[in-house]
């Protein structure tokens, strides 16, 4: 039986949520653990859903801790394609939705998000949270709290798309509706994290933006 729910407003996250960078970025975090000694099957479990830069200062040596580091690390496979792809559904997703009415609130840089949505074909968003713009990263809710004030909304008004731990944990804790996507992460370990809602993409989601609200119909 469909779910329905009703918001004002929706937060996406973008890797692995709008765009599928999984292969590409576990295929780069894996060479520069092997590079740095670092056990890259522990880093990729818990990677996701963290900026570069936190990733680095909790699993990488000291040397690697500077966001110079990190801001090179991400230059040297912005522009690396193979391996990203749209997540299933994406498309009528995003542009069944108002442009005032949803946000990207993601743990990428900016120069990194911007790139990725272009590669895969989705708009520019107007509202744009990247890590150069919050001060603490995702579970944090810093960054949802901000996406939603961006839109006008309160956390409660707001529905957050999310593929990840860390984000799922982050959005409940801004007080979104968090409906979560098994693309990157397990069914049980979304549900463990609190998500409410659990689908396979948005090939799963109908949207339509109405006058006065959002209505998301959800196939689980």
């Amino acid at each position: 039986m469909p779910t329905l729910l009703t918001a004002k407003g929706i937060l996406y996250d973008m890797d692995g949520t709008l765009v599928d960078t999984t292969e590409c970025v576990e295929n780069a975090w894996k060479q520069k653990a092997a590079k740095y000694g670092v056990d890259g099957d522990e880093l990729i479990k818990h990677m996701h859903g963290r900026t570069c830069l936190d990733t680095l200062r909790t699993f990488f040596p000291p040397e690697c801790h500077s966001k110079q580091f990190a801001d090179n690390f991400e230059n040297e496979f912005v522009n690396i394609t193979e391996g990203v792809y749209p997540v299933p559904g994406v498309h009528p997703a995003v542009t069944a939705v108002s442009p005032e009415r949803w946000a990207v609130v993601t743990a990428a840089s900016r120069m990194w998000a911007l790139a990725r949505l272009g590669q895969v074909g989705l708009p520019e968003p107007k509202l744009l949270i990247a890590a150069d713009d919050v001060t603490k990263g995702k579970p944090h809710p810093e960054g949802y709290l901000a996406g939603s004030k961006a839109l006008g909304l309160e956390g409660k008004d707001v529905v957050v798309f999310e593929d990840a731990v860390n984000g799922v944990k982050a959005a409940l804790a801004a007080g979104a509706t968090v409906i979560a996507l098994t693309t990157s992460t397990t069914r049980e370990r979304l549900a463990e994290a609190g998500a409410q809602h659990i689908v396979d993409d948005f090939t799963k989601v109908d949207i339509t933006d109405h006058t006065t609200h959002l209505s998301i119909v959800l196939r689980e």
